[in-house]
Order: structure tokens, then sequence, then C-alpha cells
């Protein structure tokens, strides 16, 4: 006797499970790897943490401040100068150096954070230091205080 009913069987696949398709479409990392990924969020821009760490340090941020950078390390050995010749002479308040070696050993005078006059001198600030040019006998010389 034939039963009228048939048994159904399951099919089963064997292989990959491959991922339910995702709505938001691949897209390139802004680091400019050059890597494409699938993003697991829709505000995700970089491959991973390696790419946006490159990506912070390397973008808009450093094209921003590289002009900064530049004049603060002009600023810091400027200063680093006149510390130079301010504790070569540990017994007074004042230094007084030649106009030349100053400026033989690097120092740029355009740059200083600011400068103040008073009764007709100018005296120009860097960090921790504060100096004013004048001439001795015709020769330019410079006097470096400490602020």
């Amino acid at each position: 006797m034939e039963d009228d009913t048939e048994e159904i069987q399951e099919v089963i696949k064997i292989g990959k499970k491959a991922p339910l398709p995702r709505p938001i479409s691949r897209r390139d990392c802004e680091c400019g790897c050059g890597h494409e990924f699938q993003p697991l969020r829709k505000d995700q821009i970089y491959l991973n943490k390696q790419h946006a760490d490159f990506g912070y340090n390397h973008g808009k941020r450093k094209r921003k401040n590289l002009n900064r950078k530049n004049i603060e390390k002009i600023l810091l050995k400027n200063d680093n100068i006149l510390k130079k010749h301010y504790t070569s002479d540990w017994n007074s308040t004042q230094v007084e150096c030649y106009h030349e070696i100053i400026k033989a050993d690097g120092f740029k005078f355009a740059y200083h954070i600011g400068k103040k006059e008073v009764k007709k001198i100018v005296y120009y600030y860097t960090y921790n230091y504060f100096y004013t040019v004048f001439k001795k006998n015709e020769i330019k010389m410079i006097k470096i205080f400490k602020r």
C-alpha cells in the first residue's frame, strides 16, 4: 500500500554563509590609501583606527598648522640663542653682545612675540627673554634681559 503523502525533504546547501546585502554601498577610505571597504555605519569614512589616525594627522590639520609649526621652530631657536648668551655671564641681570655674533648663531631678528617702546627704546620679546638693539661706538650691540 502506498501512502498518498510525500515527505518533503529540506534542501541543505553546504558552503559559506554569505552576509546579507547591506544598504550602505562600498566606499573608498578617506585617508588616501586607495582601499575600498564595506562600512558598518553610515558615518564610517575610514577602514579602521590606523587609517583614521593617519588621515587625521596627515590631512587638513597638518596643512593648516604647517606655517605655525615653522614659525614656532624659529621662535624657539631665537629663545635658545638668547638663553645661550644670557647664561654666559652669570653675575649680571643684563648681558651685552655683538649684533654680528648673535646673527651668526642663526638668530632671526624679524621673528619675535611682541615689542614694547619705553622712552624711545624698543624692546623685543621672545618666550623667556627680551632684548634691545643699540649702537655703542658705531658698533651694533644687543642688550639681553630675562623676563
